[in-house]
């Protein structure tokens, strides 16, 4: 059984609160609460069942009665709470008309009306009721307020809701409790979780199967750099429009409930370059001509269902002239965007603010995918707090009727209660008050620390407004020490904690919930240590003239892992990254990551500049000793679709015996370990002669990790040595990024004796 934290607003015991009769006021008049039954239609619904055993149950925790449910076939009575289509409802209310989860909350007389559209309505009708009216709160599965009161009263109510967006889903961990969820007023749409879906996102190959089509009809796929590779479909094949159709049909049949099906493109680049593909999307001005023309094909073999496909990065932009079917959904995705500022002041040219007003005129049915959390770093702050409630409002106001605001499930992330409470509510009425829901939300999930929980991120959200830097959802904490993870806000946000905590002591359930929001900043700190290494937020410090792990950081980092272990956090990344292997990463970073060596500040020429976004602390950053963890923005130099080739000069002939290169493999970022590194010596710098060859075949299965290449060879005298990495240089075919380029990152040219 789950256990409810219930906190009492008044001091009254349930023992005084059953000494009296309770009473309900309503409009002046006064009754018995115990003259009250709750009524619901002969047959109800699964959800005007529950909105009446909720209410049954709320109610006598308020009060201390426990009203009795029964059906419409009973004789009426003047004390009812009716639940959702009863003959009781009058006529006057036409639910029929009600948006399937809109609702009404009216009294007439000492009747009360609790009643709504076919879907959840009466049972959001419910808990609207219980919030607006008797002062509920639903914080989270494990949190809820429910105020004990012997007398209750109520206003006349004449109250009607209605959502902004028909569905609306907000993708955390704590919704996967499903009463929360209905709490929230939300429901379920991604990968199968709703028997509406039958087919969700990216789909195209479950379709038409590589595996099975690709040796014997190369032709299904997409033409891209010259060859057949399995990166997309080939949408201009009749056999592949047939072979989706055929599939689907089988699908249809086995799940006959479900009413949408995703024809998708696959979650990468590459679309198909042949002729025919070509001419439709030069006629169109983007790849979403030859995909919707496609998927509106498969929409007119299935009239009666709703083929959904994606607007997402390369077919984002909407076509010149096709339009989509009347049973086609387009699923737009924000994922490039930046969360620093709302999306309609960015008004450049290829701005999703374009695209979306594009779609807006030509689809009659969109669903906006919108992202709500730092992929790579799903534990860190990320305060885009400021742009959630303009956002909606502009999704709303150019025709959306759908919402996924995607967080992560499986995992505890950064604010998951706080966030889910904001977007739940803005998901239903992007009106609201977002500092009100703020308040509302702090006060009472926090208690007495609600305050400097408000002061930290109101400090966090106010600096990255007053930046002109960026805020992507592919970033790191190491990225934002001149925004808002400065050392000076650091010190600011960890003394609000201090006095959180102080605020909550001896209340366990409340220091929980101020721990776990204060596990992004031990993370952040944890991250920026490793970028300085010396620095004074550094995670060395010198100790009889060596440097040596700080004690702090060393703290800092055990805190964390117990705590994160402890709160839930099963991965820190989107890739996957678990608590454990986060911390042994760290651990071996600190014993490696500053590693003095020949080659320290030694000049250096690679054969090609790296890529300009990738380029460490720039000239120097090879030789100056630093070893890069696993976040490829720091501290690394990257190279895209070709060969790495170096030449370090000692400055003097030099004698060793240890050569080595440290690189990195990340798969989901299309970074791939070496296939061979070549060490060649010189003492001229125009000679070479070969040292030692290091063969390793790239590990599909080790999908993040970094490893030095090279190590001990026989001893060597020279001045120069020249390091040569043999890249894939385009992606494998058994990755997602078949046939487009690939990376080699670095982050380190070692020369020593040992």
């Amino acid at each position: 059984m789950r256990k409810f934290i219930v906190w009492i607003s008044m001091l009254t015991a349930f023992t005084s609160v059953n000494s009296q009769t309770p009473q309900i006021t309503i409009q002046g008049q006064q009754v018995n609460l115990e003259r009250f039954r709750i009524i619901t239609p002969a047959r109800p619904s699964p959800a005007e069942q529950k909105a009446a055993a909720e209410l049954q149950k709320y109610l006598e925790i308020i009060s201390g009665v426990k009203l009795g449910i029964t059906d419409d076939q009973e004789k009426m009575k003047t004390c009812e709470f009716v639940i959702g289509s009863s003959n009781r409802v009058p006529e006057s209310i036409d639910l029929v008309k009600t948006d399937p989860d809109g609702f009404i909350i009216r009294n007439f007389g000492t009747r009360i009306v609790l009643a709504g559209g076919s879907h959840k309505g009466s049972l959001y009708a419910v808990y609207t009721f219980l919030e607006k009216y008797l002062g509920c709160r639903f914080y989270a599965p494990d949190a809820e307020t429910i105020p004990v009161q012997k007398d209750i009263r109520l206003p006349e109510l004449n109250y009607t809701g209605h959502p902004a967006f028909k569905d609306r889903e907000v993708f955390y961990t704590v919704m996967e409790d499903k009463d929360f969820l209905d709490k929230s007023r939300c429901d379920l749409m991604a990968w199968g979780s709703s028997r509406n879906w039958g087919l969700w996102v990216h789909t195209m190959f479950r379709l038409v199967p590589p595996e099975q089509y690709f040796k014997p009809h190369p032709e299904y796929y997409a033409l891209f750099g010259g060859e057949r590779r399995k990166t997309q479909l080939c949408l201009s094949n009749p056999d592949v429009l047939k072979l989706t159709v055929d599939t689907l049909r089988k699908m249809m049949q086995a799940n006959p409930e479900a009413k949408y099906w995703s024809v998708s493109q696959m979650d990468t680049y590459g679309n198909c370059e042949c002729p025919e593909c070509s001419a439709v999307n030069a006629r169109e001005g983007s790849p979403s001509g030859s995909y919707l023309e496609f998927v509106n094909k498969v929409a007119a073999a299935f009239p009666d269902k709703v083929i959904s496909t994606l607007a997402y990065q390369f077919t984002r932009k909407p076509p010149l002239h096709v339009k989509p079917a009347s049973n086609v959904n387009i699923m737009l995705c924000t994922i490039e965007c930046d969360r620093r500022l709302p999306i309609e002041k960015d008004t450049s040219a290829g701005s999703f603010l374009r695209d979306i007003q594009g779609w807006s005129k030509i689809a009659p049915d969109i669903l906006i995918w919108d992202y709500v959390i730092q992929f790579t770093n799903m534990i860190a702050p990320f305060p885009n707090f400021n742009v959630m409630q303009p956002n909606l409002q502009m999704f709303r106001k150019y025709g959306a009727g759908r919402i996924f605001e995607q967080g992560c499930h499986g995992t505890y992330s950064e604010s998951q209660e706080l966030r889910s409470w904001l977007l739940s509510r803005l998901e239903w009425d992007p009106g609201y008050r977002l500092d009100s829901l703020i308040y509302d939300f702090t006060e009472g999930y926090y208690g007495k620390a609600g305050v400097f929980i408000r002061k930290y991120f109101d400090e966090m959200n106010r600096a990255v407004a007053g930046s002109d830097k960026s805020l992507w959802i592919y970033s790191s904490p190491q990225q934002e020490t001149n925004t808002f993870l400065s050392a000076e806000l650091i010190a600011k946000y960890n003394s609000y904690f201090d006095q959180a905590e102080k605020a909550v002591a001896g209340d366990s359930a409340l220091t929980v919930r101020v721990r776990k929001a204060r596990l992004p900043l031990r993370y952040a700190i944890i991250e920026i240590s490793k970028k300085n290494i010396l620095g004074p937020d550094g995670f060395l410090g010198m100790k009889n003239g060596k440097y040596q792990l700080r004690p702090d950081v060393k703290e800092q980092l055990n805190v964390f892992t117990d705590q994160a272990r402890l709160y839930g956090v099963k991965s820190v990344t989107e890739s996957g990254l678990s608590v454990d292997d986060y911390a042994s990463e760290a651990r071996r970073f600190f014993q490696v990551a500053y590693t003095p060596h020949l080659a320290v500040g030694k000049h250096y020429t690679t054969s090609t500049p790296p890529a300009l976004k990738y380029v460490a602390d720039g000239p120097g950053s090879l030789t100056d000793g630093k070893r890069g963890s696993t976040n490829y923005y720091v501290l690394w130099q990257g190279w895209e679709g070709e060969d790495f080739e170096a030449v370090v000069d000692l400055g003097r002939i030099t004698g060793f015996n240890y050569v080595s290169a440290e690189f990195l493999q990340d798969l989901n970022s299309w970074i791939f370990y070496p296939e061979q590194i070549i060490i060649s010596v010189s003492a001229d710098g125009k000679v070479f002669r070969e040292a030692a060859v290091f063969e390793q075949a790239v590990d599909p299965a080790r999908k993040l990790f970094i490893g030095e290449a090279g190590k001990k060879i026989v001893a060597t005298k020279a001045r120069y040595v020249k390091f040569y990495a043999r890249g894939l240089k385009t992606c494998p075919e058994w990755h997602i990024g078949h046939g487009s380029k690939s990376w080699i990152f670095v982050d380190e040219l070692i020369v020593d004796r040992r």
